[in-house]
């Protein structure tokens, strides 16, 4: 017994010692005049978060800030024994993640993401010929039984599991997210909603993949493009209409957009350069 009373006695005294030092060393640098001019510039060169816009159960994406990171700044101005702000390190303030449904990318960048349900050939042949990179939201067991037809659209569009007619079921996911995994150049990241359901959205979540809740266009694509395009949006076309989805791309490209994939359209990071 007293041996067990010793041995957390120094277990104790151990973790004290610890503290203390580690206190005491932050006490010096916070008081040293390299440090104090690092946090004397801190709040002006913070770059704020683009906050997310969440309406109940539904988000649109913010972009990270940046803020000083001090322990490496503190750690490059000692080398040289002197304050310099060309030597200033910054580093993400990221926001955090939200388990909600994405219903479209931040509005700071004139990026848009378009959709599809099905693969036409022949309006895959325009999008390739143009370089429009896009989405393919594909039934798993039509992914596996065309994995030669579609490997050959990998290096320009990203590929996706739109479940088992449309219904993210756990039996399925996992090899589903295996097979485009290791026959596509992207992960399977994200689940399609047109309609919300819990229970799916619970097993997309629990697969580390978030939730895309669009309208689905199926007719008068060209008219709906020109009335709700915007910067963040996420077009559904559920269409093979080659004309009016050529049209509507060429005229989104005339004004000014850049058609991006989901990845680039709602990623939130900041380079902090």
């Amino acid at each position: 017994m007293n041996n067990k009373v010793k041995i957390f006695g120094i277990l104790l005294l151990a973790g004290f010692s610890f503290f203390y030092t580690k206190e005491v060393s932050k006490i010096i640098k916070n008081n040293d005049p390299i440090m104090k001019e690092i946090i004397n510039v801190e709040d002006d060169m913070q770059v704020s978060k683009v906050d997310p816009i969440i309406i109940n159960d539904e988000y649109i994406t913010g972009i990270n800030g940046c803020k000083v990171d001090e322990v490496n700044s503190y750690n490059k101005m000692k080398d040289v024994g002197v304050f310099k702000e060309d030597l200033i390190v910054m580093k993400e303030d990221k926001i955090r993640n939200k388990d909600l449904y994405i219903i479209g990318g931040n509005k700071k960048k004139r990026n848009i993401s378009i959709l599809f349900t099905d693969y036409d050939k022949k309006i895959n042949k325009f999008l390739k010929n143009n370089k429009i990179k896009v989405n393919y939201f594909l039934d798993g067991k039509y992914i596996i039984d065309n994995i030669d037809t579609l490997i050959s659209i990998k290096n320009y569009s990203n590929i996706y599991s739109y479940g088992r007619n449309k219904e993210y079921l756990k039996k399925y996911m996992s090899y589903d997210n295996t097979i485009i995994y290791t026959n596509f150049n992207n992960n399977s990241s994200y689940c399609l909603f047109e309609k919300k359901n819990n229970d799916y959205f619970n097993n997309c979540t629990s697969n580390n993949m978030k939730s895309i809740k669009v309208e689905s266009i199926n007719e008068n694509i060209l008219t709906y493009t020109k009335e709700e395009l915007s910067n963040g949006k996420i077009f559904l076309f559920n269409s093979n209409n080659y004309e009016e989805i050529t049209t509507s791309i060429k005229y989104i490209l005339s004004k000014g957009y850049k058609i991006v994939s989901l990845d680039d359209l709602l990623d939130e990071s900041n380079s902090c350069n």
